[in-house]
């Protein structure tokens, strides 16, 4: 294909939009050529559309309809709620573009069969947003090692995925008593980020996943509790080769740095490989203290030395559309781990081991 891939970007529901579509500006091999909403979408979300298609100079469309019939398109940046992406997407496969969507990419089971079967029947390429789980640089040189038997024969995963600042991102008890009265649905933290975990080891062990036991709670904030959603979760894997592996997953209460706890340990026959710090290359730099805000409040600073897993995600997809190959994380991962993600839920309910074959 000569000429760049035209990209629409669809929905600033989450804030990951912004890196996802801000990737694609620097990118030769994509234009953006207009942003839009659902008609549904919030006023912050419109707000920050709207931001968006001004800095880039774009135009903007409250109705994403009008954006399709505006421009031909050959794929879309979508960032929408969980229980509207199913049908998006099915309109996107419908029309053969290709869709980058927002994690989780449906609010259950059956939207995730959904996107599924449209993905398939169409041809699109199709990837979903936990980019940290194989992208970022630590995790992609540690999947080489495994890979090329460098540890010998995997026998033992441990994972930690904590995302700290919870105060700041967790939603508030007004907002949780709305949710709770309306019947509107809320994601818990192992759905939220418990796929760069669970697709992580997945890559590690080199098989689907066997059994899953799981426990989960909310520890720490009553706005969880009252919407019925976990800040929490420890979870055990038995993956269909014998690879045993462990997660803990959450979002804690820690303020300031670091942004985020995220650590692999392989342990093989022939050795043991750590990531340290799987979010990405970074220095752990001094600096100035400023007293003006709770959560970067400085003193330390870490600075990147190596690109985002969210531009390295963007790439893969990218390049997935103009080799004509699947993606890294491809329509078949999103559905593993919406069994995975099923059993680990029902696991917590019953305190049993749930048996993924016996599901599917």
């Amino acid at each position: 294909m000569s000429e760049a891939l035209r990209c629409a970007v669809i929905g600033f529901d989450f804030g990951h939009q912004g890196a996802f579509a801000g990737s694609f500006v620097k990118m030769p091999e994509v234009t953006i050529v207009g942003v839009a909403d659902l008609p549904n979408a919030s006023d912050e979300a419109r707000a920050r559309g709207r931001d968006f298609a001004e800095r880039t100079e774009v135009a903007y469309f409250d109705n994403y309809a009008e954006l399709l019939a505006a421009q031909a398109i050959d794929m879309v940046s979508l960032c929408i709620a969980p229980e509207r992406n199913p049908d998006v997407v099915e309109e996107m496969c419908g029309r053969g573009i290709h869709v980058m969507s927002e994690k989780p990419i449906a609010a259950d089971t059956a939207g995730t069969e959904r996107i599924a079967v449209a993905v398939r029947a169409s041809g699109v390429k199709f990837t979903f947003g936990f980019h940290a789980a194989r992208f970022t640089r630590p995790v992609a040189r540690a999947l080489g090692q495994v890979r090329s038997g460098a540890v010998g024969e995997v026998r033992v995963l441990n994972a930690m995925m904590l995302q700290s600042r919870g105060p700041r991102y967790t939603i508030s008890v007004e907002e949780a008593k709305r949710r709770k009265t309306s019947g509107e649905p809320s994601v818990g933290e192992l759905a939220n980020h418990g796929g760069y975990a669970f697709l992580a080891m997945r890559a590690f062990a080199g098989a689907k996943a066997r059994s899953v036991y799981a426990e989960t709670d909310a520890f720490f904030y009553e706005s969880y509790q009252i919407a019925g959603i976990d800040d929490m979760a420890l979870v055990s894997i038995e993956f269909e080769n014998g690879v045993i592996g462990t997660a803990t997953v959450g979002r804690t209460t820690t303020k300031s740095l670091p942004n985020a706890d995220s650590r692999y340990e392989v342990i093989g026959s022939d050795g043991v490989l750590h990531v340290d710090f799987a979010h990405g290359d970074r220095m752990f730099v001094w600096g100035d203290y400023r007293d003006d805000d709770e959560y970067n409040r400085g003193g330390l600073d870490m600075v990147n030395f190596s690109p985002p897993s969210y531009e390295l995600y963007c790439e893969d997809f990218v390049r997935a559309i103009l080799d004509d190959r699947d993606p890294e994380l491809s329509v078949d991962d999103a559905l593993e781990f919406d069994a995975f993600l099923s059993a680990a839920y029902e696991s917590a309910r019953t305190h049993q081991p749930i048996n993924l074959r016996a599901k599917h």
